[in-house]
């Protein structure tokens, strides 16, 4: 059942990936501030207690709630300096494709969490077709830089927040889980606004010449954006509690394969609108990426 879930969430994760993009680089918002826009809204979630919360432990698990929703936070701050450095269609995959290797860690060590032979064949394949992509082709050689750093960092940071949530949701049902972890998150972007970076970005009035404050039509761009994360995020999550972090986190893969597809489609046929470059070896090099996303699919299926 958590198949199509995660499937659908991470549909809508690929789009947010790219509008991410756009904003960050078209629109001229700041990483930080454009953290503040993804966590902050979340507290809401904190409305949902009287309904569908139950009877929470405030010593261990909320310490665990309060790690995953810090570090999904900054894994975000991480990922999004990496989408400035380089093209997402490379640090994408690179997040995507390292978060399984991570979650595979930290749950086999915290949550004893083991995989069949097959399924792990599976993982092993789907990272390594997401992995495939994030390596940039520059002057005959392949090359990592400091943008795949900071994919690194926020890979590892994904991981310890999707293995803590799982282990409140095996402990509580879905909605307790989900709305601490996240409610702690939407704590966590309030006290962003500390920053003086931040709240220039937001709230200073400067001359036109100086693109520091958000432009006002970039509003609606970024509603829509969040929109649709925090459904691709329920989805992802509702998906990781029903089965294992570490074949959820590997569905990814096809995030990372929609997204090259989405890509190539806006800068072939819409340009003006989005647009990144492709040599022939980078066609090739996603296309057999794609490929091995199909295969490791298939294994886990």
């Amino acid at each position: 059942m958590f198949l199509p879930i995660a499937l659908l969430g991470y549909f809508f994760l690929a789009i947010v990936a790219i509008s991410d993009k756009y904003i960050l680089t078209s629109e001229k918002v700041r990483p930080i501030a454009f953290v503040f826009y993804s966590a902050f809204p979340v507290l809401v979630v904190f409305f949902l207690l009287p309904f569908y919360g139950q009877p929470f432990d405030f010593g261990k698990d909320f310490f665990v709630a309060t790690v995953s929703g810090v570090s999904f936070t900054l894994a975000l701050w991480a990922m999004y300096r990496g989408f400035l450095k380089s093209e997402v269609s490379h640090i994408g995959p690179l997040v995507g494709g390292s978060i399984p290797l991570f979650v595979l860690i930290f749950s086999s060590l915290f949550l004893a969490e083991y995989l069949t032979n097959s399924q792990l064949f599976g993982v092993f394949l789907l990272s390594v077709g997401t992995l495939a992509v994030a390596f940039e082709y520059k002057k005959n050689h392949y090359e990592l830089n400091s943008a795949m750093l900071w994919g690194l960092v926020a890979a590892a940071l994904f991981a310890v927040s999707h293995v803590s949530a799982k282990y409140l949701y095996n402990s509580y049902d879905f909605w307790t889980g989900f709305i601490w972890t996240r409610g702690i998150m939407g704590v966590f972007g309030a006290m962003l606004l500390v920053s003086p970076v931040l709240r220039r970005n937001l709230f200073k009035r400067t001359p036109p010449t100086k693109k520091t404050k958000i432009p006002a039509r970039s509003l609606p761009i970024i509603v829509i954006n969040k929109i649709l994360a925090i459904v691709g995020v329920v989805l992802v999550q509702y998906a990781i509690a029903l089965g294992s972090v570490t074949v959820i986190n590997a569905l990814a893969g096809v995030q990372y394969a929609l997204l090259i597809i989405l890509v190539f489609l806006l800068s072939r046929f819409w340009p003006k609108l989005f647009k990144e470059e492709y040599s022939k070896s980078e066609i090739i090099q996603e296309v057999g990426a794609i490929v091995l996303i199909g295969l490791g699919l298939a294994m886990i299926v």
